[in-house]
């Protein structure tokens, strides 16, 4: 791929030989000849202007002097095009193992592959080219959009539906119970969940991440959500559209998170707690209460991020506060037994 497409490519300002070839993207320590570098940052201009890489693709404002480079106003999304475009297709074989159990009333598109022992429950939809991988497991009832990918060991429960271009990474669970008893005479008796899990158009489920089946209704993940490794998604949860879900995050029962949301690593989101639009709730924050719309909350419990930096700033002093508050008590005795202090 030449420079000058990648410019183009990316609607980005191209600086030198257009015409230089570029086949891949390298880190700066590992770039060959005809590897592009990205360059966020100024002060590793330098670094990469050093290597052997045959252009860069920096952010906007960065002067390159050394190498014909590509100057991009949102860099991260620049590289993601190119690494889209210089990916080679990956190789698909269109068929079904032999491995593979079939039930009753399987529906399959024209262009389907189901990879070694795959287990397809009686009535399952499957639309045109999707891709199923070894041992993972489909529900009976459910269904899986056009052109999703599923990885290994993947289990799906009844009666689940997948939406279109979806990614679910190996050792997902999803559709499995939620956790949820009654005491019956001092013992816990099982509440029968009978909802189910939709997942809407294009999004990725992270491997090992588990999403509960509702008690009744649905819980629901929106359309463009991206939800990260070791996350546990409870029953009856409600994700809007384009929220991010970072790793190790857990949302327990009939809790809300609004578009565009984002959940930082190890966040604690209580059951019925409700997180608004384009909220950001910081690592290992617990809200307890609703986060408004557009709110940044960090902390436990949460509280608006400048408070809870005003907070932790006194935090750090209380031992110095503590020692002059000691000082002060013995000054005050001193003066009352009538001594000079």
């Amino acid at each position: 791929m030449r420079l000058r497409e990648i410019a183009a490519l990316v609607g980005g300002e191209l600086f030198g030989d257009g015409e230089v070839e570029v086949r891949g993207v390298a880190e700066v320590h590992e770039a060959g000849p005809f590897d592009l570098v990205i360059v966020a940052e100024e002060k590793k201009l330098p670094a990469a202007e050093a290597s052997p890489a045959a252009a860069l693709l920096v952010k906007k404002g960065i002067t390159p002097l050394a190498k014909p480079a590509v100057a991009a106003s949102d860099v991260r999304l620049a590289m993601a095009l190119v690494l889209e475009a210089l990916a080679p297709p990956e190789s698909v074989r269109w068929e079904i193992h032999p491995t593979v159990v079939l039930g009753r009333d399987v529906s399959l598109g024209s262009q389907v592959s189901l990879g070694p022992y795959v287990v397809v429950g009686d009535g399952v939809s499957i639309g045109e080219r999707v891709v199923v991988h070894a041992g993972t497991v489909i529900g009976d009832g459910s269904s899986i959009g056009d052109e999703t990918l599923i990885y290994p060991r993947v289990t799906i429960y009844p009666r689940t539906v997948i939406g279109r271009r979806c990614i679910i990474h190996s050792g997902a669970v999803i559709g499995s119970d939620g956790f949820g008893y009654a005491l019956d005479a001092g013992r816990y008796r099982k509440i029968p969940h009978r909802g189910r899990v939709v997942v809407e158009d294009d999004v990725e489920i992270g491997a090992n991440t588990t999403i509960d089946r509702a008690t009744l209704g649905e819980t629901r993940i929106g359309r463009g959500t991206k939800v990260d490794n070791l996350v546990q998604i409870a029953h009856n949860v409600i994700i809007g559209q384009d929220a991010i879900i970072v790793s190790q995050v857990g949302i327990a029962g009939s809790a809300r998170v609004g578009n565009g949301a984002i959940l930082a690593g190890q966040v604690g989101v209580p059951d019925h707690v409700s997180i608004g639009e384009k909220a950001q709730v910081l690592a290992r924050a617990v809200p307890t209460k609703d986060v408004p719309p557009g709110a940044i909350v960090s902390g436990f419990p949460a509280r608006p991020h400048q408070e809870e930096l005003r907070f932790q700033a006194v935090l750090r002093r209380l031992p110095e506060l503590v020692k002059r508050l000691e000082e002060l008590e013995e000054r005050v005795s001193a003066l009352g037994r009538g001594q000079h202090p």
